[in-house]
């Protein structure tokens, strides 16, 4: 004859795991790979229904803009040294990837990305790391909140490939062993993250990449300065005179932003001559995005 508490003790193990079949399900939707990179969409449902968010996606944001932002990311570790949170070498691919993203989210998605660089030592020994984040946007804020920071690459104690390692849907519960660093347009947003002014002018201006060492890697450059902000030219060099890129007026929309970006990166490189940029300024000024040709 069965027990009492034998039946109790089946009975809660019955109530557990049907509790734990009702709990919220975590549903992923890979958005952008690489061997450096990962990017996907990130939402959770429960009882068959989704569970609501209410971010302000979808979001159209030009994928240089986010790289000002990622770029513009550092943090100071335990021995006070300034780093860039996001190495160069993976900065404008995982930007592509977000700015996708974004584009594809409902307000029920939050946006998972990862980087994976890789030390090398005497050309043959390698260390695979990984640093991963999660994004969501709130009215001019984009928050990123950091899962991981340039942390060994391993699941559950072993290390693995990329291919094999998870995003985490989940923050640390341990305060991290780094700060990162703050200013006028980059606040502090929990223990592990930002909460990035986007829209802020600052991230249309160019930003100097530098690797681990210090060294300049490259700058990025997303619109043109003001003659009096240019760097002079060098010894030697004619320094070419640029018209000033025109203020932009307040209230417009995230799509009207991001086709300025674009009309802007484009004029700078020389792709477009000057009369064609003013031209598709007046037409997205008048929110007739499709004919200057930066409709979805």
């Amino acid at each position: 004859m069965v027990s009492a508490r034998v039946i109790r003790v089946a009975a809660a193990a019955l109530a557990a795991v049907i509790l734990a079949g009702c709990g919220p399900k975590l549903i992923r939707n890979r958005v952008f790979e690489n061997e450096a990179v990962r990017v996907e969409l990130q939402r959770r449902e429960q009882s068959g229904s989704v569970v609501a968010r209410g971010f302000d996606h979808p979001a159209t944001i030009a994928d240089v803009r986010v790289a000002h932002i990622l770029g513009s990311l550092t943090f100071q570790d335990s021995d006070k040294k300034q780093q860039p949170m996001i190495r160069s070498a993976q900065l404008y691919d995982l930007a592509a990837g977000i700015a996708k993203a974004l584009a594809q989210a409902t307000p029920d998605d939050e946006i998972a990305a990862a980087a994976f660089p890789v030390d090398r030592r005497f050309g043959i020994f390698t260390a695979e790391k990984v640093t991963a984040f999660r994004l969501y946007m709130q009215g001019d804020a984009m928050r990123i909140e950091f899962f991981k920071l340039e942390e060994e690459l391993e699941k559950d104690g072993a290390k693995v490939g990329y291919r094999e390692w998870e995003l985490p849907s989940e923050l640390p519960t341990l305060a991290p062993k780094y700060s990162i660093v703050t200013n006028d347009r980059i606040s502090k947003f929990g223990t592990r993250g930002v909460s990035v002014a986007w829209r802020d002018d600052e991230f249309r201006r160019p930003i100097t990449l530098r690797d681990r060492e210090g060294n300049v890697k490259k700058r990025t450059v997303l619109m043109e300065l003001p003659p009096d902000q240019q760097e002079p030219a060098k010894p030697g060099q004619t320094k070419k005179p640029v018209e000033k890129t025109p203020d932009r007026p307040p209230g417009l929309s995230d799509a009207q932003v991001r086709a300025l970006d674009q009309a802007d990166a484009e004029r700078e490189s020389g792709a477009i001559p000057e009369a064609v940029y003013q031209k598709k300024r007046r037409l997205i000024l008048d929110n007739k995005i499709d004919e200057a040709g930066y409709g979805s």
